[in-house]
């Protein structure tokens, strides 16, 4: 297995696992199961510390066109709208709609996004080389 297709494997992982803790979180209701919750906030932040370092190192070693760029901001913004949104979902307080909605929906836009940067960052770059 190539570097690309085991960093393509880990974030796919990742991307599962927050999906399987998100949707048993969602199922089993408010107050929300401490070990669930724990776990499901741990692997997003891990997933998103491997995938900054990831982009990081692809930086350093090529330049970005400004596709890349745009791709990259899309998935911090999203990636930033579930923590904000999960956080906001997480207090005791009722939240609008809204907030869960955009919880519910931002997950597959985050999927998407990283999906096309890792495409294009990782693959693109390794045939290249």
């Amino acid at each position: 297995m190539s570097t690309t297709q085991l960093k393509i494997a880990i974030t796919a992982g990742l991307f599962l696992c927050i999906f399987v803790f998100g949707f048993w979180l969602s199922r089993s209701g408010k107050p929300y199961n401490v070990v669930i919750f724990t776990i499901h906030k741990l692997v997003a932040l891990g997933a998103v510390i491997y995938l900054a370092t990831t982009v990081f190192k692809v930086y350093q070693a090529a330049s970005l066109n400004p596709t890349h760029t745009i791709l990259i901001a899309l998935t911090a913004f999203c990636l930033l709208a579930l923590f904000v949104t999960g956080a906001l979902l997480s207090l005791d307080k009722a939240m609008p709609l809204i907030v869960l909605r955009l919880h519910h929906v931002a997950p597959y836009l985050a999927l998407l996004s990283t999906s096309a940067s890792l495409y294009l960052l990782l693959v693109k770059s390794s045939a290249i080389q």
